[in-house]
């Protein structure tokens, strides 16, 4: 039943992807023109200007998000990041290559840094298969969602029960 979940949502997820494509041709190319997440947001606490993906050194950052009720982590630029239940503690990414255009990774090429409130410890970089460099943080691999379209969105919270928000902890925010 969940792998049939699984694929619905991947299906759905894909299709938006595809009708969106027209506006912008990739996760990562859209954000290269925009500029570091102003405070208007209450989730944008976001301690750099470098996107998800970008290939640069990235910060992760605590926010209070209204949707989940709680802080949680965020990437540079004030956006959601999740865990993927299935990932458990691997440090190789268990996303699909289909799935990864809705879920991509969160990369670094360097060093990343834990902004206030987060463990330096935590925080790691998990060479993957592909060649780039995933960031992960009490042991999970971090991922944005497109369904979140600006700073404070968490959409893809507890999305077909295997993707989660991370609180400063490290660990799930499970609502479901």
């Amino acid at each position: 039943m969940k792998r049939a979940s699984l694929l619905l949502i991947s299906a759905v997820l894909l299709l938006a992807a595809a009708c969106s494509s027209d506006s912008k041709t990739s996760s990562s190319t859209s954000s290269s023109s925009s500029s570091t997440s102003s405070s208007s947001s209450p989730s944008s606490s976001a301690s750099s200007g470098a996107p998800s993906g970008a290939g640069t050194a990235a910060a992760l950052a605590a926010a209070t998000n209204a949707k989940v009720g709680k802080s949680i982590l965020t990437d540079s630029k004030g956006k959601t990041v999740y865990l993927y239940t299935p990932d458990g503690t691997n440090t190789t990414s268990q996303v699909s290559a289909g799935l990864k255009q809705a879920w991509p990774p969160v990369t670094v090429t360097g060093d990343a840094t834990a902004g206030t409130g987060l463990d330096q410890s935590k925080l790691s970089v998990q060479a993957q298969p592909d060649g780039t460099k995933q960031l992960a943080y009490n042991g999970h691999l971090l991922y944005t969602y497109v369904g979140d379209s600006a700073a404070g969105d968490a959409n893809g919270q507890g999305l077909g029960g295997i993707w989660y928000v991370l609180g400063t902890d490290g660990n799930k925010i499970d609502s479901d």
